[in-house]
């Protein structure tokens, strides 16, 4: 079998030796349209565990590849003139150039043919191969070609990043916030085991027009952020080695293959930087293919099909994870209110990948700094152990609960309990814990019986309308028979929207002004918003209208609640145990 590849990545040149390796493919191609010494970029990082299907399919490459990088667990944050370092996962990071030339030099050793300097403008030109690969990026020519079979859908960011480097040894990742008078700018360093680090600069649209940067060439440009970010880079300059500013793509294909084409890493999805996991997934995508090509030999077709099958799921698993990493460095400007410790705390949580019994292992001292700081701002009182942050109390209006946990069931355990009354009110359930009744209306008699009944709180059900009218504050105290208020409503993906979380948040702010005491947040009844995504409203909104949220969002675990909120996301969370039984 003839095999060519296009693309000369770490994909592309991984894949080429596993096909020799294994013993599927007589001849492999790898056709790279730049020269062989063209400049391979800065850093690569690989999370702990991304290396492990790596070490275990061709170990002498692991070991030659890690041997040439470094590891770290520190995260550094500098904020507002504060610097923390917090234990969190092992990584490793590595010249990018140096992962070349290990993988070109074990390809030519296993007799793959390497073609530098040979750009493919058409598949047409490789129609004695067997199977085409593309691995050729973001860009692909192959994905270009069969377009309307592979059906690429681009999103692109709203944020400049560059990819640069700085002569500057630092041992682990440093992420440095720089307010200026334009607004928020970013800079991540990461090391790679020599005299010099990554950096990747980090600006909005907003801010790349208004400082300027938009009117700059790349020199001007970075000499304009050596001075915003002059006391990180010790009077170091930032160098760019044939990189320039430009915008991530999320790419998201609805196919990855035809009978005997078939696309891997940034050709066939693309994930946020800030996770570290773009190479990471290219070499996942080079052992899947390789595996199912040796699974069913002379089946071309069918093995395509479940490589795309297996790896579609995991891929998008990290995509997601992707999404909530950027949309927290789009949004970083929301939490510059936040006190260091918090600010730390969330930008590790930021994808839900790392939850706060993760951040407890990783870091003890820093996990029990952070439960005293939140549950002595919570409740003025020092407490050592303190508990978690879900099971820190809450003043909801004149209501005090014990913790921040809120169950439909009556589960033992809650600090609140939250009761169906809108097709009739059941009287309030008994015990220490007080109850929440749902309303369709905000109607002075049924919140008269409501109280009657033993209920301490109600929860105005508002439907699926952004555009809901609001009540007048003294409506609504007239209504609410002296009872604090909860308004909930259900969000769409529509919401997810730009249009649609602006309405959200005109919502809430009106609701906050009437006296509402708090919102609750869940998915509409109709086209719901997908898990995970009311927990990221809920986040825009509380951080943006400064109210108390309740977020539904379908968690079912108190370390999620415990995630939610100690990253300021929700005040409280609905656990739904019934799906855990």
């Amino acid at each position: 079998m003839r095999v060519d590849i296009i693309g000369a990545g770490p994909g592309g040149l991984f894949l080429s030796t596993l096909l020799k390796r294994q013993g599927i493919a007589d001849e492999v191609n790898v056709f790279e349209r730049n020269a062989e010494d063209a400049s391979a970029g800065w850093g690569l990082v690989f999370p702990d565990g991304a290396l492990a299907e790596l070490g275990a399919i061709a170990p002498d490459i692991h070991e030659e590849i890690v041997s040439a990088g470094t590891t770290w667990t520190p995260v550094e944050i500098r904020y507002r003139g504060t610097v923390r370092r917090v234990e969190g996962n092992r990584f490793h990071g590595i010249p990018r150039n140096q992962v070349q030339t290990v993988l070109r030099r074990d390809a030519r050793r296993l007799g793959v043919k390497l073609h530098f300097g040979h750009p493919t403008r058409s598949i047409a030109e490789h129609g004695e191969a067997d199977l085409v690969v593309g691995a050729d990026g973001v860009g692909s020519v192959i994905r270009s070609e069969l377009a309307e079979t592979f059906r690429p859908v681009f999103t692109p960011s709203k944020f400049h990043f560059g990819w640069f480097g700085v002569e500057l040894p630092l041992p682990y990742f440093t992420y440095a916030f720089a307010e200026t008078e334009w607004g928020l700018f970013q800079g991540y360093f990461y090391p790679s085991g020599q005299g010099w680090c990554s950096l990747i600069l980090y600006v909005s649209d907003d801010i790349w027009q208004r400082s300027g940067l938009s009117e700059m060439d790349l020199a001007e440009s970075l000499r304009f952020c050596e001075t915003v970010f002059a006391e990180h880079l010790d009077g170091k300059p930032i160098l760019p080695r044939d990189s320039e500013w430009s915008r991530f793509r999320l790419l998201e294909c609805e196919n990855w293959h035809t009978d005997d084409v078939v696309l891997i890493g940034d050709a066939a999805h693309t994930a946020h930087w800030s996770i570290g996991s773009g190479t990471r997934l290219a070499l996942e995508d080079a052992i899947a293919l390789a595996g199912e090509l040796k699974e069913q030999p002379g089946r071309i077709s069918e093995a395509l099909a479940m490589y795309e099958k297996t790896r579609r799921p995991r891929v998008e698993q990290f995509q997601k994870a992707s999404l909530r990493s950027e949309r927290h460095f789009d949004h970083a400007h929301r939490y510059l209110g936040f006190e260091p410790v918090q600010f730390a705390y969330q930008l590790l949580a930021r994808s839900w990948r790392i939850s706060h019994d993760d951040i407890a292992r990783l870091d003890p001292p820093f996990a029990a700094e952070f439960n005293e700081w939140f549950h002595t701002r919570a409740t003025g009182e020092r407490v050592r152990p303190s508990p978690s942050p879900a099971f820190t109390p809450l003043s909801l209006g004149p209501l005090e609960l014990a913790n921040r946990i809120v169950t439909t069931t009556g589960e033992p355990g809650a600090g609140l309990i939250l009761v169906d009354g809108t097709a009739g009110i059941p009287p309030a359930p008994v015990g220490p814990v007080p109850a929440a009744v749902r309303l369709a209306a905000a109607d002075a008699g049924l919140s008269a019986a409501a109280a009657e009944l033993g209920y301490r709180l109600l929860v105005l059900d508002l439907g699926d309308r952004l555009t809901a009218t609001v009540p007048p504050a003294a409506e609504l105290r007239e209504a609410s028979a002296s009872l604090p208020v909860v308004a909930a409503f259900g969000l769409d993906e529509e919401t997810y929207t730009g249009d649609g979380l602006e309405a959200a948040i005109a919502l809430a702010a009106s609701l906050k002004e009437s006296g509402v005491d708090g919102l609750l947040l869940s998915a509409a009844e109709a086209d719901p918003l997908s898990a995970g995504r009311v927990v990221q409203v809920s986040d825009l909104i509380r951080n943006t209208a400064g109210v108390v949220v309740i977020a539904d969002d379908g968690l079912t675990t108190v370390d999620e609640a415990d995630t939610t909120v100690a990253s300021a996301r929700a005040d409280l969370v609905v656990l739904n145990t019934e799906e855990t039984e």
